[in-house]
């Protein structure tokens, strides 16, 4: 497993997203971003919700019979600190980073030609949804 895969390895519910890409773990190139949510409380979470580039090799049977062709993630951030956020209007294709060094997840999510739009540490991530849909293709 690559190194820019094993963040899922620490994912608070790994499962979600290894029982739909079993063969390899999807990449967080270029991904489309389409929403950022802030949530207060007793511990700040930042909710990033996106969709992935790859389709699974192995889709869901329901998702092949239904023609989906797109893959939407949800991932919660807990305890989220060092949130920055300047994220542009537009498509919101970037490439995400998600780097767990032992401790912390580092996020980063980075578009052309801006640059580094969005950056948070979180203790956790949990994901809240993974689903597939048929998106209209450009």
């Amino acid at each position: 497993m690559s190194t820019a895969s094993m963040w899922i390895e620490h994912l608070v519910n790994p499962k979600t997203i290894t029982s739909i890409y079993s063969a390899e773990p999807p990449s967080l190139a270029q991904v489309q971003l389409s929403e950022v949510a802030i949530v207060c409380g007793g511990d700040l979470q930042c909710k990033l919700h996106f969709d992935l580039k790859d389709f699974p090799t192995d889709a869901p049977i329901k998702w092949v019979q239904r023609k989906y062709n797109t893959v939407q993630l949800s991932l919660n951030l807990i305890q989220t600190e060092l949130i920055q956020c300047t994220i542009p209007s537009g498509s919101g294709i970037g490439d995400l980073s998600i780097i767990h060094d032992g401790t912390r997840f580092q996020i980063t999510f980075t578009t052309q030609p801006q640059g580094v739009v969005f950056q948070a540490t979180a203790t956790w991530i949990h994901v809240d949804n993974i689903s597939g849909y048929q998106k209209e293709q450009a």
